[in-house]
């Protein structure tokens, strides 16, 4: 295997090249971090006070609701957006919290605390997801071409 090179997932950190009977190890030259979105910093204290615990709503590479407290005390996946706000609900106490919904996808960044059944389903769905291609071929719809639009 001449100058081939073992195709791993995304986010892994080194791959190995084999050149001839050599086999090397080349690192990444992206860092794993660079590979999703971060969640953003808290607001300031003008905008909202630091007594009140707030929540990142978000959703994730397969569309799986994230919630996350922003100091990344607490977090969780689930199947429903409702699910997550109540999750969000019920962390921040007796006094409520503030959440934030967030339109850019997210990963979980802390341990779920959420639904176990919906992170395994995730992990289904994000191991799947890499054989569906990310925009798939037009469908034909009755067995009947689809025209394109010239302008």
């Amino acid at each position: 295997m001449i100058g081939q090179a073992a195709k791993f997932p995304p986010g892994q950190d080194a791959r190995v090249i084999f050149d001839g009977e050599i086999a090397r190890i080349e690192k990444n030259k992206r860092p794993v971090a660079d590979i999703s979105a971060k969640f953003p910093k808290r607001p300031g204290p003008d905008m909202l006070s630091n007594s009140i615990p707030l929540f990142f709503i978000a959703q994730n590479k397969v569309g799986l609701w994230i919630a996350r407290e922003a100091e990344g005390r607490t977090g969780g996946i689930f199947l429903f957006k409702k699910s997550a706000l109540r999750f969000a609900k019920t962390s921040g106490g007796a006094s409520g919290c503030a959440t934030m919904v967030l339109a850019k996808r997210l990963e979980l960044d802390v341990e779920n605390d959420g639904s176990r059944v919906v992170a395994w389903i995730g992990a289904a769905l994000k191991l799947l997801s890499h054989y569906v291609p990310e925009y798939p071929p037009p469908v034909h719809i009755l067995g009947k071409p689809l025209k394109s639009k010239r302008l």
